[in-house]
């Protein structure tokens, strides 16, 4: 007996072998129907379809087989994948290399053997279509075209198992993404649920509040809150991180708590410019991912009507005295907070008239596209000001009026619309 030769190209061929990722895996039908219809056309008793590893032959098909494959040292297949064409033996017993052969002396008893090399998707022989017989035979020259057409069909079946698994790893990458979209916005909603549940309650008495929050479809940077100093003295607050996502939340429930829990060093609560000069040098950008927000604070002192309010890089509270139609705007006397290492803000200070309404917002509730062009701050003044007749919430108005006119239309808002409404008694 004569081992087959191991090819000069075998690192190559061995390459395009494990490509396939078809090496012992389960019978596949299309596979089976291959080799019963070879055993029938050439009327064989055995047909196989093998791979050639690199210490063995693995029959993917059979039929008049037992085994799983043999060594490959012992493989007739281990010759037919030398060449490009189909080897022929019509009496393994008169040839050399195989006369004293295990499979031929011993069960399975080849003596006719046919292979047909089959390439894989680099063109190297990783296996062969057989055909066998317990007695001496040779193909008759027609079936010569047969036998080469049910290699094709193999080697195309072969080529497309790799595809086959390509396409199934894709399916597979693409339903584990979906589910990992579907955890993460998951966990986005419930981060905006516990951003929302920060949100105070709303005020009675000689203060009242009312407020209109709704997240954008990214978890944004949006956050207020109104506490009692003290008897009689209310803070509130505004902040609006730059950018979307956890860490623009992160920043803002984060500077929300350092104001809620009064927690910031050294800092006078009551004097709104130290409260943001305090937030701006706990809070450089420079050590919270180059994020910096804009803020706006303000105490309110019930007994004596005055209003101390301080704004850093925010946009105008708007305060609406009865019988004004034109509100007072409170802009912006410094930089956003942790934009620069220093900054004088300053803290201006006013007297409440009985009646009167004040508005903190966020840009989310003004930078809107509409069919005319970008929303603006006039525009919302001028559409709470059409709406200081309304006896109906006014925030959940302004909310809906500038939600039909954004564009395009039913899309939804690009960013946190946050509005608060203060109405002093």
């Amino acid at each position: 007996m004569i081992s087959p030769p191991i090819p000069d190209n075998e690192a190559e061929r061995l390459a395009d072998l494990y490509a396939l990722r078809i090496l012992d895996t389960p019978p596949e039908d299309r596979f089976d129907q291959i080799v019963r219809l070879a055993s029938s056309i050439f009327d064989v008793p055995i047909a196989y379809i093998a791979l050639v590893d690199s210490d063995r032959q693995w029959f993917k098909a059979k039929c008049g087989l037992q085994a799983e494959g043999t060594e490959r040292d012992i493989s007739f297949c281990g010759f037919t994948i030398l060449k490009n064409s189909p080897l022929i033996i019509e009496d393994a017993a008169n040839d050399e290399r195989f006369a004293d052969n295990p499979l031929v002396t011993d069960d399975p008893f080849i003596r006719f053997y046919a292979g047909y090399p089959l390439r894989g998707p680099n063109g190297y022989n990783v296996g062969t279509l057989c055909l066998a017989d317990r007695k001496p035979r040779s193909l008759e020259s027609q079936q010569h075209k047969a036998f080469q057409t049910l290699a094709e069909l193999s080697e195309y079946q072969i080529n497309l198992v790799g595809l086959v698994e390509t396409q199934r790893e894709l399916i597979r990458t693409k339903n584990a993404l979906i589910e990992t979209r579907e955890t993460l916005a998951k966990e986005l909603a419930q981060a905006a649920a516990y951003v929302e549940s920060l949100l105070p309650e709303h005020l009675h008495g000689d203060v009242e509040s009312n407020w209109k929050f709704v997240s954008s479809s990214e978890l944004g940077g949006d956050i207020f809150g109104h506490h009692w100093l003290e008897p009689g003295q209310l803070a509130f607050y505004l902040l609006d991180v730059c950018g979307h996502g956890v860490g623009a939340a992160l920043l803002s429930i984060s500077a929300f708590n350092a104001l809620r829990r009064q927690t910031l060093p050294n800092t006078d609560f009551m004097d709104p410019s130290a409260v943001l000069s305090a937030l701006n040098t706990a809070f450089p950008m420079s050590a919270h991912g180059e994020k910096y927000f804009t803020a706006i604070y303000g105490v309110y002192d019930v007994k004596s009507r005055k209003l101390q309010i301080a704004n850093a890089g925010h946009p105008p509270a708007l305060i609406f005295a009865p019988g004004q139609k034109e509100p007072r705007q409170i802009k912006a006397t410094g930089l956003p907070v942790g934009l620069v290492p220093q900054q004088n803000l300053k803290t201006k200070e006013f007297t409440i008239d009985a009646g009167s309404r004040m508005y903190l917002f966020s840009d989310g509730a003004y930078e809107v596209r509409t069919k005319d062009g970008m929303f603006s701050v006039q525009g919302l003044i001028d559409l709470l000001v059409s709406l200081q007749s309304s006896d109906a919430s006014r925030v959940q108005q302004v909310y809906e009026r500038v939600l039909a006119m954004s564009q395009p239309s039913g899309s939804g808002l690009d960013d946190d619309f946050s509005i608060l409404e203060f109405r002093f008694s």
